[in-house]
């Protein structure tokens, strides 16, 4: 999660004083409860001068930050009551009241399909994560019974979100939206019995309050690559694939298994069994040896489905789908997801439902070690990377997360996991090419999932500059890119300097000193980002 980014202080003022003011005044059912280009010897490649041309990413979606003002009041019998015990009974009728605006503004902004009941309500791929509210209070009136706030909370979407919404532009510049509640006393707060398919249009307009939501972009993170030096440092990669349980009647569950068990045979993994049916708790992992950076590294990948042992052995593959968080180096979770964390989760079977839910997967012995998790299911952004940084041993050093802002299609699962492995770990490639996580993002978010915003988070810390590049031969003189030594790195033409070695980077901060994190063009067309030296000359 990046950091909140609350108004600048006078504007904090100047909104507490006018909240003073205002107190005193079909693609298949949805899963809810191509490989990157290269650079050729024959195209030459040359610097772009300048001029010319949250800790989340994602090459479709972005996050945003969203604030409001509100007033809250004591009754008269609070009088009595000191200042800390007012302000603390302040934030607990705020927290709740939170509650219930991340609730009607994701019930405004998240996208309907034809079985929602508010189908007609709102709808523009936005997703608000609730744990993420923060406000400030402070008392406006001599006996401390009238307080002003400041709330604040997170809200990933597409990139063109501020375009769909109906925003209204201040002369301060602010960009604002309405939303639209039912007025909730304190019993209806503590209640938290709010309307799962809000439609305002059912209800009079005198039950009825407006929330005015202010809404401004996050700054966009850089890309960044996996750290693979850390997932094959043992010369393994285990990979889990969970494939959870499905309610329709086409049993997508099923239908999922099998073609990840073909997939798996057609992109060269090796395995005794012929048929997923086959398959058991203890079934070896299919097993595929590729090059990464000149050592042999061997991808394990586990295969669990609901099917996979008897209604009665439910609970042995709960505890399988446990022991693979708390060891593989990649997991994913390709099932039904939603927003409540304590319900929602890892379904790993239905009918029973059976699942471990976001709540506790926070509790899970998770490694220290670097993972990657992948949670693709519907709005997984919501309630699972939250869920799983607060376990004991993870942060963004050690975790990336990548969930879905939006739906996502179960009839894509094989789509989507087998074009994250291959980017990930380049499996079409004869040597493994390292790829940015905008790239294998990129890759997953084609075809039917053009609509499922998939984002990754932790990745502020992630590494700026091509894990296999060679920052040593920077500025050495060549003629070609077999002459720059490590992948990534190329020959590029720095005018008077002539054609010089370069390294693919995402950052400045991934070049070592002296050097610059530029554009790069072929043809004409800007391709990549190089280190390439401050003012463009090499000595």
């Amino acid at each position: 999660m990046r950091p909140m980014h609350r108004p600048a202080t006078s504007s904090l003022e100047k909104a507490l004083a006018t909240c003073a003011l205002a107190a005193t005044l079909a693609l298949g059912a949805a899963a809810c409860d191509d490989a990157a280009g290269t650079t050729s010897d024959d195209e030459a490649a040359e610097a772009v001068l300048p001029g010319k041309a949250d800790n989340y990413l994602s090459p479709t979606s972005q996050e945003y930050s969203l604030w409001g003002l509100g007033a809250e009041s004591l009754d008269a019998a609070d009088e009595a009551l000191t200042h800390d015990e007012k302000e603390a009974k302040v934030r607990e009728l705020l927290a709740l009241r939170f509650k219930a605006y991340a609730h009607f503004i994701n019930q405004y902004v998240a996208d309907k399909d034809s079985h929602d009941s508010n189908r007609g309500y709102g709808g523009f791929a936005g997703l608000v994560r609730g744990s993420t509210l923060e406000f400030v209070v402070d008392p406006v009136d001599d006996a401390e019974l009238e307080w002003a706030f400041i709330w604040e909370l997170e809200m990933g979407g597409p990139a063109d979100i501020m375009k769909r919404l109906p925003i209204t532009t201040g002369a301060d510049g602010d960009s604002t939206f309405l939303v639209q509640l039912p007025k909730l006393d304190a019993a209806a707060l503590r209640s938290e019995s709010y309307p799962e398919s809000f439609d305002p249009t059912k209800y009079d307009a005198a039950d009825l309050d407006e929330l005015e939501v202010h809404i401004t972009p996050e700054e966009r993170s850089n890309d960044g690559w996996p750290l693979y030096a850390e997932l094959a440092k043992d010369g393994v990669v285990d990979v889990l694939i969970e494939i959870g349980g499905d309610y329709n009647d086409a049993r997508y569950d099923q239908q999922s298994a099998e073609k990840h068990f073909k997939w798996l045979v057609d992109a060269g993994f090796s395995h005794t069994a012929k048929a997923v049916s086959e398959l058991t708790l203890e079934s070896a992992p299919f097993t595929k040896t590729i090059d990464m950076n000149g050592a042999k590294v061997e991808v394990r990948v586990q295969l669990l489905f609901p099917d996979i042992v008897p209604d009665a052995e439910l609970d042995r593959l709960r505890a399988a789908v446990i022991a693979g968080y708390e060891t593989k180096d990649v997991v994913i979770y390709d099932g039904h997801a939603g927003l409540d964390p304590d319900y929602s989760g890892v379904v790993y079977h239905y009918n029973p439902r059976r699942a471990i839910s976001a709540t506790d997967l926070a509790k899970l012995d998770l490694p220290e070690k670097y993972q990657i998790f992948w949670f693709n299911g519907c709005k997984t952004y919501g309630a699972y990377p939250e869920a799983v940084y607060k376990a004991a041993n993870k942060d963004y050093a050690n975790l990336d997360v990548v969930s879905t802002v939006n739906f996502s299609w179960l009839s894509q699962q094989t789509f989507t996991t087998s074009g994250f492995l291959t980017e990930l770990l380049a499996l079409d490639q004869k040597k493994h090419d390292p790829r940015t996580w905008t790239e294998i993002l990129t890759r997953v978010n084609q075809r039917a999932n053009y609509n499922v915003y998939y984002g990754v988070h932790g990745i502020d810390d992630n590494p700026h500059l091509n894990p296999y590049a060679d920052p040593a031969s920077l500025c050495r003189t060549c003629s070609s890119n077999n002459d720059c030594p490590g992948s990534g790195n190329l020959c590029v033409s720095l005018g008077k300097s002539g054609k010089r070695c370069a390294a693919e980077c995402t950052a400045d901060d991934g070049c070592p000193g002296g050097y610059t994190c530029a554009d790069i063009a072929v043809g004409g067309r800007i391709t990549g980002h190089q280190c390439l030296p401050v003012g463009y000359s090499c000595p």
